[in-house]
């Protein structure tokens, strides 16, 4: 590398800076001038490069913090972060060393240093002097200005550190969330930004900064082995200066610099250190120490003893990185509790700093909330801050906060929560918390192109991942999280994965991620135990069959062709409430939904209302479609009435998918639309699944009643190019009609299930390439298409998911993310889904306070995407109506329904 030539740059990824700054100081930097003892105002006008503004109303800047202190401030927390053992340790499995060494950890700290080089541009200084002209970003200027040799005198003396130094340095100023494109980097660059002008002359800063860098980091520059080259290293670099520029900008820990102050890495450091412990990134291994030497489990769930799976989680042994565990087991088996144990070993034994625990939607991520902040309340001598990781809510350690206007938030005890809670203000933060709770979709943005996956993946690394009902089906969200894995298996990482219904191709997949595999034949799939704990550990292959607890629950299946007779339906759901009985029928599209509880309401009498599910005393059905609030009003009075303490009485539920994952819910009979077995088991799992609980006479035993088309041919969906048409749902939410044959067939078959005894079975059965293929011999030439088209959109799903991942084998000052700037990358394919807000906030049909609404992609077709608001609403009691852009809506106890002419009639969503 030399003394680090611009040159040597080669491609780089694109940034356009971040204007924080502009209004509220976010950024940060660092420039030439008297040393941080002398004395100076740092009010108004800055009279040296600044690294942080604020401004009054009318845009006056009223305070700034010099260049050179947060540049400290933000090194200070690098440095901090550097030193915490498993952070170091993550690092350096990353870097290929055993341990990346006082002198690289010191040199990875002057890379943090210099993260701001480009605030020294005279067009990023306009920003708080107008004199200086036309204003500029510091992000892409910064690396055009290391690439044009700017900083090449700053720099000498560096090229004992290695070539390495180069990329890391890179990574350090891309610290905005996104790679800095290479592109950009050369059209970002004015020569008149870098000379020396108005009392600035942005060489001499850098020089002051490299001055600077010596007298804080002197064992950087001692001789030493040179930076470790990876690739891997750099991201995970990027990620660590991101969340440094973040805490090191918080003013709470690192106000403004006033002046005659001394040296500001002086105060930086003790304020680092204050900061990481305040946020348990940082907790001393004998406080985590059970004083009374108790088990992981007892000390989780201390009124109750083991069970077989839970048992099969702690004899693993956990004693060194990495390990990646699978627990197949039926739901209700304790799979949460186990995981939680696992979590407790882990942290004691200080292998992980923190949880994640992945939900796969919103409303499991927040009821399971309070069970894992009771759990490390009593598991925890002195428990980390427990949070709510899921947009809209704001939640830790159990209590609300309060968004006000700006970026502030008001918890109930400030000064507790600020930095306990600081993780749960914003989602790009989510993973930075200690122990988290939250949806599926945080995790797997730490491997897309987003702004700030890197802050996400690293801060991951140190943390128990632990993923809920992994499931199969799904090929672009898979692929994702294999991606997830393969970078925490390489860092020395440690996850669990949790289902009820796994697949044998699946769990080869997510065990060796990134590895070639053998091909796991169905005859092998079918030979696995259940339940079953399977994985890797110090690459030592983990395999148990715990034994079946409490014996099998046999569900009847009853065939009934009535999907699209509603009202039949309903009449055998109202019956059997009539006899006493909790009854839960569950479609597979919102619209389908509604058509049904409108046919159950015009059946139920007016003596007879109170069979109907209701909150808040209005009839409702449960679904995805309502507005948050309603939807926690929904959750509550679904538990009441039908939950584990269930009210008496009969009642009708009508839901969707909403409902089949994540709630204690216990239906005493069961109709379901057909779906694939895996997902029909996971529905199944709400009928009888309080197996001792006294039932209304006549539902003694467990009644499944699977809802198919009148016509026992799907064939008749398949359209000549091998696509599905829908039908309520089938061919359109649930697309491959190979396995809702195949789960057709196992219930014509099979009239009793034994559970859990036939899970493998039925899985296997429905969801293996093997058992899918046999089907389309037997079915003929349109399967055969629709068979191609299937796994073509599968391929497209999957190269779909590659084209959006971060290669961490790819150098990060390689890396670009030109190829999705200018569309939304998702975690869920074809979520676009669009929010609106109310302004004022409209009153609920329930009563709640809403301020926003979640559009489906479809209904907002056509609506700007500059349109953020609601117009024309009109509230007349509790039915709300209103125009999103062009498009009309209705929202009420039915939830949100778009407009006559605005797109009901293509409802296919769940």
């Amino acid at each position: 590398m030399g003394e680090m030539d611009g040159g040597a740059l080669g491609v780089l990824a694109r940034s356009r800076g971040d204007a924080r700054c502009n209004t509220r100081g976010g950024g940060a930097g660092g420039g030439r001038g008297p040393s941080l003892g002398e004395r100076r105002s740092m009010k108004g006008t800055p009279t040296d490069f600044w690294g942080k503004l604020e401004k009054d109303e009318a845009g006056t800047v009223v305070a700034w913090h010099p260049l050179f202190a947060h540049c400290a401030d933000v090194a200070a927390v690098a440095e901090r972060l550097l030193h915490i053992p498993l952070w170091r340790a993550r690092l350096s499995r990353l870097a290929g060393v055993e341990d990346l060494g006082e002198i690289t950890v010191a040199r990875l700290s002057v890379l943090a240093l210099f993260h701001d080089f480009g605030k020294l541009n005279l067009g990023f200084q306009a920003k708080g002097r107008p004199e200086l002209g036309t204003t500029a970003g510091h992000v892409s200027e910064g690396v055009a200005a290391l690439e044009r040799g700017v900083f090449d005198k700053a720099l000498t003396g560096l090229g004992g550190w290695g070539e390495a130094a180069h990329g890391l340095l890179v990574s350090s100023i891309g610290h905005h969330g996104r790679p800095v494109s290479p592109q950009a980097a050369g059209a970002d660059y004015q020569n008149a930004w870098w000379t020396a002008r108005a009392s600035l002359d942005p060489r001499h800063g850098a020089l002051r900064l490299r001055e600077l860098a010596a007298r804080w980091f002197p064992a950087a520059f001692e001789d030493g082995a040179p930076l470790p080259e990876s690739a891997a290293l750099e991201h995970a670099f990027a990620g660590l200066v991101m969340l440094a520029d973040w805490l090191g900008s918080d003013k709470d820990y690192f106000p403004y610099a006033e002046h005659g102050a001394a040296d500001r890495m002086d105060h930086a450091r003790p304020m680092a250190d204050r900061l990481v412990r305040a946020m348990a990134l940082d907790v001393d291994l004998d406080v985590r120490r059970d004083v009374l030497a108790r088990s992981a489990f007892v000390r989780v769930a201390p009124a109750y003893p083991p069970r077989p799976a839970q048992r099969a989680i702690a004899e693993l042994v956990t004693v060194a990185s990495p390990s990646v565990v699978i627990l197949e087991s039926e739901t209700g088996s304790g799979k949460t509790e186990a995981a939680l144990a696992h979590f407790v070993r882990l942290y004691e034994a200080g292998q992980v700093d923190g949880l994640y625990f992945a939900l796969p939607t919103r409303t499991a991520a927040t009821q399971i909330y309070e069970r894992v902040y009771a759990a490390t309340q009593q598991a925890l001598r002195d428990p980390p801050p427990v949070i709510l990781a899921v947009p809209g809510y704001l939640k830790a350690d159990n209590e609300a906060g309060r968004r006000l206007p700006g970026f502030e938030v008001l918890w109930p005890d400030r000064d507790r929560f600020r930095f306990r809670a600081w993780a749960a203000e914003m989602p790009k933060r989510y993973l930075a918390g200690a122990i988290v709770v939250g949806t599926i979709d945080q995790v797997l943005l730490s491997s897309l192109m987003v702004g700030h996956a890197h802050l996400r993946a690293t801060a991951l690394l140190r943390q128990l991942l632990v993923v809920d009902e992994v499931h199969a089906s799904d090929a672009y969200m898979t692929k994702i999280l294999e991606s997830v894995l393969e970078r925490h298996v390489r860092a020395g990482g440690h996850a669990l994965l949790l289902s009820a219904t796994l697949g044998g191709e699946t769990r080869s997949r997510l065990l060796r991620p990134g590895r070639d595999r053998q091909p796991v034949t169905l005859a092998a799939a079918l030979e696995a135990p259940y339940p079953l704990v399977s994985g890797l550990e110090q690459g030592r292959a983990i395999f148990a069959a715990p034994e079946h607890e409490g014996g099998q629950r046999e569900i009847n299946v009853e065939l009934a062709g009535w999907m699209e007779d509603p009202q039949r339906v309903m009449s055998r759901a109202l019956s059997a409430a009539q006899a006493g009985a909790k009854v839960l029928v569950l479609k597979n599209t919102v619209r389908d939904c509604l058509e049904h509880q409108e046919a159950l309401e015009l059946l139920v009498g007016a003596t007879e209302r109170h069979l109907l599910f209701s909150s808040d005393g209005l009839a409702a059905p449960h679904h995805s479609r309502f507005a948050r609030p309603d939807r926690e009003c929904l959750d509550q009075a679904l538990t009441l009435r039908i939950g584990k303490d269930r009210a008496a009485g009969g009642v009708v539920v009508v839901a969707t998918q909403t409902v089949q994952q994540s709630l204690d819910i216990d239906a005493d009979l069961l109709l379901t639309d057909l779906c694939p077995a895996d997902v029909l088991l996971q529905r199944v799992g709400r009928l009888h699944r309080h197996v001792r609980r006294e039932r209304p006479i006549g539902f003694e035993r467990p009644l499944l009643v699977l809802l198919t088309p009148g016509d026992r041919d799907l064939g008749r969906l398949i359209r000549k190019d091998g696509e599905a048409r829908n039908h309520h749902g089938l061919g359109s939410v649930y697309a491959d009609l190979r396995i809702l044959e195949a789960t057709w067939r196992l219930a014509e078959a099979a009239r009793v299930w034994r559970i859990p005894e036939m899970n493998r079975a039925l899985v296997e059965a429905a969801v293996h390439s093997e058992a899918l293929g046999r089907i389309v011999a037997e079915k003929g030439e349109a399967w055969s298409r629709h068979e191609a088209h299937v796994l073509g959109v599968g391929y497209g799903h999957t190269r779909a998911a590659d084209l959006n991942l971060v290669d961490w084998q790819q150098p990060y000052s390689e890396t670009s993310y030109a190829i999705v700037e200018d569309r939304r990358v998702t975690t869920r394919l074809g979520e676009s889904d669009r929010r609106l807000r109310f302004d004022p906030a409209l009153r609920s049909p329930f009563g709640q306070r809403v301020v926003e609404l979640t559009v489906p992609a479809r209904w907002a077709y056509g609506v700007p995407t500059e349109v953020e608001v609601a117009t024309d609403v009109v509230s007349d009691e509790g039915v709300t109506r209103f125009s999103f852009g062009p498009k009309r809506f209705t929202y009420d106890r039915l939830g949100l329904r778009p407009g006559a002419d605005d797109g009901e009639g293509d409802d296919d969503g769940p």
